[in-house]
């Protein structure tokens, strides 16, 4: 994996897109500039000054990150504690963390010869000079800058355009390569290499430290092998640690075209190539970025050209032309307040992971009232089906604060989003606590929703699929579930299991048809569905001889009222009720209790599709 950063830095950095050995892009957005004595002359603003928070990103000498209590200087920029001195942010300390930074500008900058150079040294020779920035800002605009960063400036210019500076700079990282007295092999190329003891720490991760988190860390004893401390349990160059560490702070920012949110979940996808467009691709055919304005493209030129890769042609997006032989990588990251724990790896061609991808739609594909937008359901809608409906309405608009840009916010377990996107990625069965998960809100909720139905029957068509069995100990049984796992009703099939779930949608319509009639026009509190769900689902012969009783009752209502619309019924119950056995099972096993649910969501969504039908057949038999 790092070996494969490392590539891809390679392929960031021709394309412009990532800094040089020693070098980083970050917001500075103010210089302290400085005359030929190392005096504080003033300070310039670096960008757009009518926003709220100035961002001007430039490329300068590595940070390099502090971990220990120890202040530690870096060259030539940093916050104002350190090249101002600032004492009102803490002032115990900011002396400490001034000189800190002076040690290592005038080590760098003392034998460099150079007018800049040598201010740089004069300025570092004085006492803090932070007062003079307050009195040109004024204490209330001095309070909003302390936490910015600032860089020093000489003669009209921020130094890192100083070509003689920068270089100095570089030779300064560089240094400590020249002992080879502790030399060891590196994990990464296996070349002999003097060890990083720590790597740069990567900034403005969400969930984790503000201040910087680590993708290889070692912090406490147990971690360590053989005595070493620190990275030198996984030892790999200053240089080598840079590259890998710069290319995830390239790919990391959220408009990077490389980067996507899930939850907690970091996902970032890249082409050995280096071109984003493959990315870009590919997060909108998985729907990890999607914005509502979207789904047109996405199901009139994504999809289809998503087929046309995996059956092996080159396609065009956005100007290139996306080839399924590619090497495609999928790294998935959830930052903690230690470091970045890596949830999962994968690499593939790209065509074989969008095949992957399209398996996925396949399996989970069924039948949505017209109404629904989501005719492939992205894995994040998928995933707040199985939480609680209310607690959704509830964070429905904490999740719009939170899903910045095009990152999702998902209310499922960070375990559940982790399992079922390496499911998809990999085209493994999805994990089993979906299905639970799913099969914990139905019962809790009495509530199929198409979301629900499409996990149900996707669980069920993967194993199919993969060939594994479903029903153990009963081939023909195995059989006929396998053959309900369709996208609309089967009507031809007598899995007693699905017939019942489609009984029991029959007998729900007869009752509120029956409701809604003109002689007992009101709303019904409690459903037979409210009732009766869960427990039909289990034990059918307990319960459906009891709800059959009460539909008879509610039938003979409606034939008094509206015969037509009652002989309609009539005729779909009795088409059902012949394909079920003379005695109701006494229970059915979790496995049959899913195929019921389908039974009752396509039975249910087939007499949605077919209401104006059925109104209108309805309306025959009453004028007969």
């Amino acid at each position: 994996m790092i070996e494969d950063l490392i590539n891809q830095y390679d392929a960031l950095r021709e394309r412009g897109k990532a800094a040089g050995y020693g070098e980083e892009s970050a917001n500075i957005p103010y210089a302290v500039c400085i005359d030929d004595e190392g005096t504080v002359v003033h300070i310039d603003t670096l960008g757009d000054a009518t926003q709220e928070r100035i961002t001007n990103k430039i490329i300068v000498p590595l940070h390099g990150g502090r971990q220990g209590s120890k202040p530690k200087g870096m060259p030539l920029w940093d916050g104002a504690k350190y090249l101002l001195g600032d004492p009102t942010q803490a002032p115990d300390k900011a002396m400490a963390c001034f000189e800190a930074e002076a040690e290592v500008n005038v080590d760098i900058f003392k034998d460099v010869d150079d007018p800049a150079a040598r201010a740089i040294v004069k300025y570092f020779s004085r006492p803090p000079q932070w007062e003079k920035a307050r009195e040109q800002f004024g204490e209330k605009g001095w309070k909003k800058m302390v936490t910015s960063n600032f860089i020093l400036s000489y003669d009209g210019q921020p130094l890192n355009v100083n070509p003689t500076i920068m270089e100095a700079c570089r030779r300064y990282a560089e240094s400590g390569e020249a002992d080879n007295s502790k030399l060891v092999q590196s994990v990464v190329s296996g070349e002999k290499v003097l060890p990083a003891s720590t790597h740069p720490l990567l900034k403005g991760v969400p969930g984790a430290q503000p201040s910087g988190t680590a993708l290889v860390s070692y912090n406490f004893d147990a971690a360590c092998s053989y005595g070493h401390k620190k990275c030198f349990n996984a030892p790999m160059s200053a240089r080598e640690a840079f590259e890998y560490t710069t290319a995830l702070k390239a790919m990391l920012p959220m408009d990077s075209g490389y980067c996507s949110r899930l939850g907690d979940l970091i996902i970032l996808t890249w082409a050995q190539s280096g071109e984003p467009e493959y990315s870009q691709f590919f997060n909108l055919g998985t729907q990890l970025n999607v914005e509502d304005d979207e789904h047109d493209e996405i199901e009139d030129a994504v999809i289809p050209l998503m087929r046309k890769i995996v059956s092996g042609e080159p396609c065009e997006f956005r100007s290139i032309s996306l080839k399924p032989e590619q090497h495609f990588f999928i790294l998935a990251l959830e930052p903690n307040k230690a470091r970045l724990a890596v949830s999962f790896y994968y690499k593939d061609s790209f065509g074989n992971l969008l095949s992957n991808v399209k398996h996925h739609y396949l399996d989970i594909a069924i039948d949505r009232q017209s109404s629904d937008k989501w005719k492939n359901p992205p894995v994040w809608k998928l995933l707040n089906a199985t939480v609680n409906s209310k607690l959704k309405e509830k964070l429905k608009e904490k999740s719009k604060e939170k899903s910045k840009g095009k990152s999702k916010n998902v209310n499922a377990s960070n375990e559940l989003t982790n399992a079922v996107m390496r499911s998809v990625f990999t085209d493994t069965p999805y994990p089993a606590t979906l299905l639970n998960a799913v099969r914990m809100r139905i019962r809790a909720e009495r509530k199929i929703t198409a979301d629900r139905a499409a996990i149900i029957k996707g669980y069920y068509a993967r194993l199919a699929r993969l060939g594994r069995v479903i029903i153990a100990n009963d081939p023909h049984a195995d059989k006929q579930f396998k053959e309900v796992l369709q996208m609309s009703v089967n009507r031809e099939s007598d899995y007693v299991p699905y017939v019942l779930g489609r009984m029991f949608s029959v007998y729900e319509q007869i009752q509120q048809a029956a409701a809604s009639t003109s002689s007992n026009n009101n709303t019904i509190k409690a459903t037979i569905k409210d009732k009766y769900f869960s427990q039909a689902a289990a034990t059918p012969a307990r319960v459906f001889p009891v709800i059959g009783a009460r539909v008879e009752k509610r039938m003979r209502q409606l034939m008094r009222d509206k015969p037509g619309l009652a002989i309609y019924l009539q005729r779909k119950l009795d088409d059902i009720a012949a394909k079920l056995p003379d005695r109701y099972p006494k229970h059915l096993t979790l496995d049959e209790q899913g195929a019921f649910q389908l039974g009752y969501y396509h039975q249910h969504q087939a007499a949605f599709e077919g209401k104006n039908k059925v109104g209108e057949s309805a309306e025959c038999h009453d004028e007969s």
